[in-house]
């Protein structure tokens, strides 16, 4: 798998002269976007982990581990206290024999003891906590290679913008990446680099919101008309989610988070595949429409291909639509469906149609782009 991947990364930046198969499409649409098959109701939805069974970055894991030497050090005293008392009812019980119970004034050493003891015990928390703290608070001073995002939290979504996109080379301001919800109005993911540092400077366009995903170990409110930031290194690759963790509203159970962390061949394809994302949008108004007008829908093929008929950019194109329609077909009542309640009849019947507008254009002169 790692070296299909590479494989095609440098065909990509080598300006291959075969695209991808046509049949990887739907594979690479499910594993940039998960939640588009789990919605169609192809497999289950992808579960919130937390930092304790799968922390996903070394803040995570910093996180379970100050948590965990927490719990070890305050246990006894959620415990002790509960055997003594149990053992005290037992131990000074009334034998009905006429005892009068003792009774007591003060014990000074007891005291100075039982005070002492959880001062030492917070001491030794803090410590790690602390640490903790201002480690998630300061990001790192040198940022050259590192991924920054900015993130803005409404009303009841995420938008995100790449304002550097990390590594060696350095970000331009015509390369950074916007992305938030996609044409039928789903969240969709945030992409990241496994081993590369991300930064996220967050913000609100209204209300409180907060920006949660456990496996990452990281919470973060976002506050209109200021910035936060918090950051972290993502430790392995996987489709993580999260939850808006501030009531914000009558949307918020439903404004959820997605992040996918990937390796950077599958990233550089990602990057590619946004690049394009614009220069389709004219494609996809004629391709989804509830009647399909052919012209409508060749001119804007041929507009697109007219500008680079390369085969990245028909994957590209074909890419957009695959995962544009298959988003679009969780509309209610949109369009007909099929008997187990998906549109996979109706998804094809748009794809074979785009199929045709391009092998058309190729007809009257396109060059051949293959499949």
């Amino acid at each position: 798998m790692r070296c299909v991947l590479l494989l095609l990364l440098s065909c990509l930046l080598l300006g291959a002269s075969e695209p991808p198969p046509t049949s990887d499409i739907d594979r690479w649409v499910s594993f940039f976007n998960p939640d588009l098959y789990a919605l169609a109701g192809r497999w289950p939805a992808t579960p919130i982990v937390g930092a304790f069974d799968a922390p996903a970055s070394d803040i995570a894991r910093d996180t379970a581990r100050a948590t965990w030497l927490s719990l070890a050090v305050f246990l006894p005293f959620l415990v002790l206290p509960q055997v003594l008392l149990v053992w005290i009812i037992w131990k000074f019980r009334d034998r009905g024999d006429g005892r009068r119970a003792a009774t007591f004034v003060g014990n000074h050493t007891l005291e100075i003891v039982w005070t002492a003891i959880p001062i030492i015990a917070l001491v030794i928390v803090s410590v790690a906590i602390w640490d903790l703290v201002v480690k998630t608070e300061l990001p790192p001073a040198d940022q050259r290679r590192d991924m920054v995002v900015e993130v803005r939290g409404k009303s009841f979504a995420w938008d995100y913008k790449y304002q550097r996109l990390g590594g060696e080379r350095p970000t331009r301001r015509e390369d950074q990446i916007e992305i938030g919800q996609d044409v039928a109005g789903l969240q969709e993911p945030l992409v990241l680099v496994k081993g590369r540092r991300v930064i996220l400077n967050l913000t609100s366009n209204d209300v409180l919101h907060a920006w949660w995903v456990p496996a990452f170990g990281v919470k973060k409110d976002t506050i209109k008309g200021r910035y936060t930031h918090t950051w972290f290194t993502p430790e392995r690759t996987g489709f993580f989610k999260g939850q808006c963790a501030e009531l914000c509203g009558q949307g918020h159970g439903i404004m959820l988070i997605s992040a996918l962390v990937v390796e950077e061949p599958e990233f550089a394809l990602w990057v590619e595949l946004q690049r394009r994302r614009a220069e389709t949008v004219r494609t996809w108004t004629a391709l989804a429409a509830r009647e399909v007008d052919p012209a409508a829908l060749d001119a804007a093929v041929a507009a697109y291909l007219e500008r680079g008929a390369d085969p990245w950019r028909l994957f590209a194109l074909r890419y957009w639509m695959a995962s544009n329609l298959l988003s679009w077909s969780r509309r209610p009542n949109e369009f007909p469906r099929d008997p187990d309640g998906t549109q996979a009849t109706w998804i094809a019947a748009r794809r074979a149609l785009l199929e045709e507008a391009i092998a058309r254009w190729q007809a009257r002169g396109g060059p051949s782009t293959g499949s």
